[in-house]
């Protein structure tokens, strides 16, 4: 298995939830909006998190595959803080343009999709290593 194909293989199951949270913020807009939930804010939060998961799960990759203690600890702490830093920029980035219209729902179901992207992505990650040390 080549490393490209393995790569697209790792990221189906993010490309699959980013699709369907998507299809059900569009679809269900109105529920959303009856609960107080504004899905401008998830969806970009989606977004965000998708892109930043995509972008850790290849640095988490790297890490495993890497011949020495130190590349692996650099491209795990890599992709962690990555993803930290880029959730609290996008939140700080709302609360200063939304002082007052602060969307806490939507924040709440931005972590809660946080939390759904690291477990695509350790999950991801140990069937990409079993089948690695199988191989």
């Amino acid at each position: 298995m080549t490393k490209s194909a393995s790569v697209n293989k790792l990221t189906i199951p993010l490309i699959i939830v980013f699709g369907m949270v998507n299809a059900l913020l569009i679809l269900g807009k109105k529920q959303l909006l009856a609960w107080g939930v504004d899905p401008g804010v998830v969806i970009v939060g989606n977004i965000i998190l998708f892109a930043v998961s995509i972008t850790s799960l290849l640095l988490y990759q790297r890490a495993m595959a890497h011949p020495t203690t130190m590349g692996f600890l650099r491209n795990t702490y890599s992709g962690l803080f990555l993803k930290l830093l880029a959730c609290i920029i996008a939140i700080l980035v709302y609360v200063i343009t939304n002082k007052e219209h602060i969307n806490k729902q939507g924040v709440l179901a931005c972590v809660f999709l946080y939390f759904v992207y690291t477990l695509l992505e350790m999950r991801s990650l140990m069937q990409w290593n079993k089948a690695r040390r199988n191989a």
